[in-house]
């Protein structure tokens, strides 16, 4: 498959040495800590923003992408479908140039109203799917859902809604 918007999306999203992940809980288990940790072992500075961490911030975490100093300049959004819209309109409020809406096999936050108002709001979106499917060092458990997600045309159409 040939260069594309979405290539060089997710390109610029992986250039990026400073990120965040919106979504982040903390807690033992959470496969958005272990998100955070492999992008971390890439050499990555990750800040984990959740509004609990209102009570306990640090330079590695933040209740809010507005509170994020210096600010950064790509944002996974790694919640699910209820809790998106918050996420969205924090990634607008800070202003945040790019964006990654995770969607992957479980319905996530990569849904028209999002898309339209973080392009609205000026931020390119990588609307599906999941940044761990692109990194050089692919964990075998993501090689396998890159293929499934090849084979069932997800992959194809995240691609083509990438303008």
């Amino acid at each position: 498959m040939g260069r594309d918007r979405f290539d060089e999306l997710v390109q610029a999203f992986l250039a990026e040495r400073r990120i965040a992940i919106w979504g982040v809980e903390g807690t033992k288990g959470d496969p958005g800590a272990w998100v955070a940790g492999r992008f971390r072992r890439q050499g990555v500075e990750v800040v984990a923003v959740n509004p609990a961490f209102g009570q306990d911030p640090t330079p590695e975490r933040a209740p809010s992408l507005t509170r994020v100093e210096p600010p950064v300049r790509a944002v996974l959004v790694y919640v699910d479908r209820p809790r998106a819209a918050a996420a969205v309109d924090d990634c607008v409020a800070a202003r945040t140039p790019l964006v990654w809406l995770h969607d992957a096999l479980s319905p996530g936050a990569a849904v028209a109203p999002h898309i339209e108002r973080l392009q609205a709001a000026g931020s390119a979106v990588i609307a599906g799917l999941c940044p761990l499917l692109f990194l050089s060092a692919t964990d075998p458990a993501h090689a396998c859902l890159r293929w499934i997600l090849r084979l069932t045309g997800k992959e194809k159409r995240v691609r083509q809604q990438t303008a």
